[in-house]
């Protein structure tokens, strides 16, 4: 079964069908608040608020040493586009276009496991690879306030 734009109308499960096979879709993950998150295979590029969340987690350029700020920042697919990736939030990292130039032309790599810590591998025979923290401590969030409690139980 499926819903017209609208939402006012459920459509039978075989036109669903047909629509998909003649169309194709577009899969779209949301969050709790109805922001998109996963925009598969179809977008290419981060959205606006995924660049906004990417600035949020990463606070700018993730590249060792780097001071660049999230707005000098480009977001770069840790799995390549090309052979497959995807442009989710998770498989996202913010990098200044030097560093941005130098993974891609340099022989560099990123690699994350899940939601793990993004590793920067250099070139073969350029040393060990390097875990990227990201630049936002969770105090300069919070102002050098201590962040609010953790709930005691999840709201229902």
């Amino acid at each position: 079964m499926g819903l017209t734009e609208d939402g006012q109308t459920a459509l039978p499960a075989w036109l669903v069908a047909q629509q998909t096979c003649e169309s194709g879709t577009v899969t779209c993950t949301f969050d709790g608040a109805g922001n998109p998150l996963d925009l598969g295979r179809e977008a290419r590029l981060f959205t606006p608020r995924q660049r906004i969340a990417l600035a949020g987690r990463d606070g700018g350029c993730r590249w060792r040493g780097c001071d660049r700020p999230a707005s000098y920042c480009e977001a770069h697919h840790i799995d390549p586009y090309a052979t497959g990736g995807r442009t989710d939030v998770d498989r996202g990292i913010l990098l200044c276009r030097f560093h941005h130039m130098e993974l891609h032309h340099g022989g560099w790599r990123i690699t994350r496991d899940g939601r793990a810590d993004f590793v920067l591998h250099p070139p073969p025979g350029r040393g060990d690879p390097v875990i990227l923290p990201p630049r936002l401590t969770l105090r300069r969030l919070w102002a050098d306030l201590d962040p609010p409690p953790p709930r005691f139980r999840p709201a229902a």
